[in-house]
């Protein structure tokens, strides 16, 4: 499975007046039933986005955030001005939205999103420029680990993997890993200790300065890492 990343979804989407997306209601606490929150801290709050067909939502707003689409499915969204477009969404899509306004109803399909938000991005400064352990895993292993988006505020990397696949030591910056499938490694840690991590679908975790190599023992390793600008030290 080949990660995807858009900007071109649509005006419509990403270029709602920053004025009106600050008034329009937040998403979580507008409809917390379709949008919920299940990871926050400084940095970022991550929520899903779980909806079967004749399920709506109504008008609310977004903060920026890296959009992660597990499912595949058919959404008529609405604008604050009436006008309204398809969307569809399909497993591995990856997207980046931001001021985002809009109600929407499912057509067809299962939706499963996993929305990452990016606090700082809410305040428009980029951050200061990062500063990446030279064993960052994108330099000393780029057959596994993919950049496939980078902005002021995030660097999206993808990892795919088969059994028996390893990577060797490396250092990450802060960020988000999202599961897409199930998959068990086995994970070294610099000290020599070692430990087992078990993902599956829609899964996400918070890891700060996660440094180790693994091997990867069984299932199919794809996940979508949202690393975080603005929490790097």
């Amino acid at each position: 499975m080949k990660l995807r990343f858009s900007l071109g979804l649509s005006i419509f989407l990403l270029s709602a007046p920053a004025a009106f997306a600050q008034s329009a209601p937040d998403a979580v606490d507008v409809d917390p039933t379709h949008h919920q929150v299940f990871l926050e801290n400084d940095h970022v709050r991550v929520f899903q986005v779980l909806a079967a067909p004749g399920a709506r939502s109504p008008m609310h707003s977004h903060h920026p955030l890296v959009f992660v689409s597990l499912g595949r499915a058919r959404i008529r969204l609405t604008a604050p001005d009436g006008s309204n477009t398809i969307f569809d969404t399909h497993p591995a899509q990856v997207l980046w939205f931001e001021n985002v306004v809009h109600s929407w109803e499912m057509l067809s399909g299962q939706a499963q999103i996993v929305a990452v938000e990016i606090k700082a991005a809410r305040k428009g400064s980029a951050p200061a420029a990062v500063a990446r352990a030279a064993n960052d895993p994108v330099t000393v292993d780029p057959a596994h680990h993919h950049v496939i988006f980078e902005n002021a505020h995030a660097r999206v990397f993808e990892v795919l993997a088969s059994p028996g696949e390893k990577s060797p030591m490396h250092a990450h910056s802060p960020f988000v890993l999202v599961s897409m499938d199930r998959a068990r490694l086995r994970l070294a840690l610099p000290d020599g200790s070692s430990a087992i991590l078990d993902l599956h679908p829609g899964q996400a975790l918070w890891l700060q300065d996660a440094a180790h190599s693994w091997e990867l023992l069984s299932g199919q390793l794809r996940v979508i890492g949202v690393e975080v600008k603005a929490a790097a030290r």
